[in-house]
């Protein structure tokens, strides 16, 4: 029923028309009209050992890198596996090059930078690093999967903290895989053998955790990557479980979305999660080499790839990430 209705002569005049056990039509809000051609796609295309980008609705845009050697040296512009993207706040792109065990930077027309990292244990060292973020300020976090911690750099890839140790004590970590910030700077991290979701704040303190394994909506099977929602929810991917889960801040289970399948809306191993500022979520299906686009309400509305080798087709997708053109976004994004 419409509510406060204020009782001057036109709204009087509009109640006394309705029948018995009528109600006023409730105002439907406006849908936004979304021009997703100016927002990019960049996906980490770890099986053909390349970053593709795409616009928002699929379209096939630019690919860059190509497969490097099985040891050291690595040559720059080469990558092996390649896990996840990430486009900084100058719209430059890093790429977690996984099999070679370090970081590459590229400029905003995928012009080779700089690159560091190698096979070991230290600040300047990963061991198969499969996560990264571009935080507002410029700095990246990079999710050190196989050491069991998180790093932080700056621009120049110059180390600035770590935190993590091997375990599963809160603040510790088993093989940690995707990375999402909310509006605080609070870091989510998706902490997959340990079957749970751990939040740190920006100086990488503990702050709490929810999540244990399951099949059970509330619970995880493998999660992989996720994302903090402009309203605050979290989706959280699940590669064993080929779901899309909603928790609201504290951990609770809002809902699910997906099960295992090839049609639409169907998952096999989700890898990946984000959403535009519109609201619109886009999830990496990895094991169906495909996007699938969905609206603010998580209905499904498109998807695109195949597998195969050529641009715009996908072996394994591991990771992907946001950024569109200038002024695209609403104020305040």
């Amino acid at each position: 029923m419409t509510e406060d209705i204020k009782e001057d002569e036109s709204t009087a005049h509009a109640v006394d028309l309705l029948e018995p056990g009528e109600h006023l039509p409730e105002e439907q809000p406006a849908k936004v009209e979304v021009d997703h051609s100016k927002l990019f796609i960049w996906v980490a295309d770890s099986g053909n050992d390349r970053i593709q980008k795409f616009d928002g609705n699929g379209k096939f845009l630019q690919t860059f890198g190509r497969s490097g050697g099985t040891r050291p040296p690595y040559n720059e512009g080469e990558f092996k596996t390649p896990s996840a993207v990430a486009v900084d706040v100058n719209n430059n792109i890093w790429v977690a090059d996984t099999g070679c065990h370090r970081i590459q930077k590229f400029d905003p027309d995928t012009d080779f930078l700089f690159e560091f990292g190698k096979e070991g244990w230290g600040q300047e060292k990963f061991y198969w690093p499969e996560g990264i973020i571009a935080e507002p300020m410029g700095t990246i976090l990079v999710a050190d999967t196989s050491n069991h911690c998180v790093k932080r750099y700056d621009d120049d890839g110059e180390f600035l903290m770590s935190f993590g140790l091997a375990g599963n004590f809160d603040g510790f970590l088993k093989f940690p895989t995707g990375l999402a910030l909310d509006k605080e700077g609070n870091i989510y991290v998706a902490d997959r053998d340990n079957q749970r979701i751990q939040i740190f704040n920006e100086d990488g303190q503990f702050l709490s955790k929810f999540g244990e394994y399951g099949f059970e909506a509330g619970r995880l099977n493998f999660p992989t990557g996720l994302t903090v929602r402009k309203d605050g929810t979290l989706l959280v991917v699940e590669k064993s479980q080929n779901r899309l889960q909603i928790f609201d801040r504290e951990g609770h289970s809002l809902g699910t979305v997906g099960e295992a399948g090839k049609r639409d809306g169907q998952f096999n191993c989700p890898m990946a999660v984000v959403e535009d500022p519109y609201g619109f979520v886009f999830v990496l299906d990895t094991l169906n080499q495909r996007i699938q686009k969905f609206d603010p309400d998580l209905n499904f509305v498109a998807k695109w790839g195949i597998v195969g080798k050529e641009p715009g087709q996908f072996r394994n997708p591991a990771g992907l990430c946001l950024s569109w053109d200038p002024d695209w976004a609403p104020e305040g994004d």
